[in-house]
């Protein structure tokens, strides 16, 4: 599981694009970390989180847009949970997508973390302190 300080990383023009990919169990932690995925395709996410993985993201700014794909999620969580904090968060389809099957089932800690673009879409949401574009506080839920 690394350590990323001060990265910023960006996909795009490909089919399917992930700033940074967090794969099978990993628990990196991400502090200061730019992940921006446009162009795609098919698919853009700013940071993708997949079997069982469990970043911790501080002050991470994620960002996933493109035209050509109507799947554009700033976090992507299949089967994983993370948790972020004083963070910006930026998909134009889902600031956060939580996979609903699978086991486990995906979660997300957001505090002091704005969501812009889409809504969340999932379960397993906890939110203290997070609000959208316009600075409009947002419930527990991240809704």
């Amino acid at each position: 599981s690394p350590s990323m300080n001060k990265v910023t990383a960006t996909a795009t023009g490909g089919t399917g694009n992930s700033g940074v990919y967090n794969f099978s169990s990993s628990s990196p932690t991400m502090n200061n970390v730019t992940a921006t995925a446009t162009g795609g395709a098919n698919i853009n996410r700013g940071v993708y989180n997949s079997s069982s993985s469990s970043p911790s993201m501080n002050n991470v700014t994620a960002t996933a847009t493109g035209t050509g794909s109507t799947n554009n999620v700033g976090v992507y969580n299949d089967q994983s949970s993370s948790t972020i904090r004083n963070s910006s968060i930026r998909g134009t389809t889902n600031s956060i997508f939580n996979s609903i099957d699978g086991n486990p089932v995906s979660s997300v800690k957001v505090a002091d973390t704005a969501l812009d673009g889409g809504i969340v879409t999932g379960s397993g949401f906890t939110c203290v302190g997070a609000y959208n574009a316009a600075f409009v506080p947002l419930g527990t839920g991240c809704l």
